[in-house]
C-alpha cells in the first residue's frame, strides 16, 4: 500500500508526465541536478519556496504535492475571460456527457466545439 504521503513519487510523476528530465528541472529551480533525484528518493525535504516553485511548474497546488489533495486542479491561469467561459462550458459538457447514455453531439456540444475552433483559431 502506498504511503499517503509520498512527494517522491508525486514529484517524480509530475515530472515525468511533463516530459522533463531531472537535470531539466532543477535548472527550473536554480539547484543542482542530484537534488532532484533526493526529492523523489523522499532523502531530503524541499522547502516551502521550492514546493512553490514545483506548484507553478506543474501547474498544481501545494496541497497536490503533498498528497492531500487527490485530484489535480485546472488552472485558468494566463487564460482571457472569453477563453475561461469556454473552459468551465467545456467542464460541465464533459460531465453532463458522461452522465448521459445517448453519445450523440448536443445542440449545446456542437456551439461550444464552434467556441473553442474560433478561440483556437485567432
Amino acid at each position: 500500500m502506498e504511503d499517503a504521503y509520498d512527494f517522491g513519487m508525486i514529484l517524480q510523476k509530475l515530472r515525468k508526465e511533463k516530459g522533463l528530465t531531472q537535470e531539466q528541472l532543477a535548472r527550473k529551480i536554480c539547484k543542482e541536478s542530484s537534488i532532484i533525484s533526493r526529492y523523489e528518493k523522499n532523502l531530503q525535504a524541499p522547502t516551502f519556496e521550492t514546493v512553490r516553485a514545483f506548484a507553478a511548474i506543474f501547474n498544481v497546488s501545494m496541497d497536490y504535492l503533498s498528497g492531500m489533495e487527490k485530484r489535480e486542479r485546472i488552472s485558468a491561469y494566463n487564460l482571457s475571460d472569453e477563453q475561461i467561459v469556454i473552459v468551465n462550458k467545456l467542464i460541465s459538457a464533459f460531465r453532463s456527457s458522461n452522465s448521459a447514455s445517448n453519445k450523440k453531439l448536443s445542440p449545446e456540444s456542437c456551439q461550444l466545439l464552434g467556441e473553442i475552433v474560433e478561440e483556437l483559431s485567432k
